[in-house]
């Protein structure tokens, strides 16, 4: 590619940054008329731009069409839902550790960190940091039984369901071994290191149950939303794992 051709593209790809940052969504056939293109290489662009970090939906159908996902970013990084939880968790745990030598400045950070996101996330990021909980270090009984194996894809779903307050088809091993499959509602995560405990409104036993992630062997992400509930309403789960400690 020479030169000029380069610099056509980088153009181009400037210019549809600023289209899909416009918040609108639009269809492939309408970008590739408005930019000159066929929409096979609007397509690739789209591929090249998702590759640099920009977080771009793409849905085919009726009602679908290409958008920039307006919902995580802080400046000019765009976070995926894993870096959201893992950045939100690790503020946790360093509020609990209290360090006055190393963590003088943590307020500051922390308040300079959430004002950078957009004023339609503050919102919900806030709602996010009230929902993860950290205790403390797991128990020797329970690290018996801790297995650090969770596939990447089965904790993404988990993650995703948990932001996106959508419910999620569980397959869980229970201690004895026994597997059921069953949809849930994640409202609260509850972390003993490095045990994961997931709080969830059972949809098959219509009742409060808690999981530990490491014990899940499928997930499957739902349409079906759901609204959180408070945490008290959790107080019995979490008295059921303060007993393990």
């Amino acid at each position: 590619m020479g030169r000029t051709s380069i610099s056509i593209k980088m153009n181009r790809l400037n210019q549809l940054v600023g289209r899909l940052k416009s918040g609108d969504i639009f269809t492939a056939s309408q970008l590739s008329k408005d930019f000159g293109v066929s929409q096979r290489t609007l397509m690739r662009d789209i591929e090249v731009l998702k590759e640099q970090g920009y977080p771009i939906e793409a849905e085919q159908g009726r009602g679908g069409g290409i958008r920039l996902h307006a919902r995580w970013g802080i400046g000019r990084l765009a976070l995926n839902y894993r870096e959201v939880i893992d950045l939100l968790l690790a503020l946790a745990i360093l509020d609990r550790l209290d360090s006055a030598l190393f963590l003088t400045h943590l307020s500051s950070v922390k308040n300079k960190l959430f004002a950078s996101f957009p004023d339609t996330q503050r919102p919900h990021i806030q709602q996010l940091r009230q929902r993860i909980m950290v205790g403390s270090t797991a128990s020797e009984q329970v690290l018996e039984s801790y297995r650090n194996m969770t596939h990447e894809e089965v904790s993404d779903s988990v993650m995703e369901a948990f932001v996106e307050s959508r419910c999620v088809e569980i397959s869980y091993q229970r201690e004895g071994g026994a597997l059921s499959t069953r949809i849930v509602e994640i409202h609260y995560l509850f972390l003993n290191w490095p045990v994961w405990y997931l709080f969830c409104w059972d949809h098959l036993r219509q009742a409060n149950r808690t999981f530990r992630i490491d014990r899940l062997s499928h997930a499957r992400l739902m349409d079906q939303s759901f609204r959180i509930k408070p945490f008290a309403f959790f107080d019995a789960e979490l008295q059921q794992i303060a007993k393990t400690l």
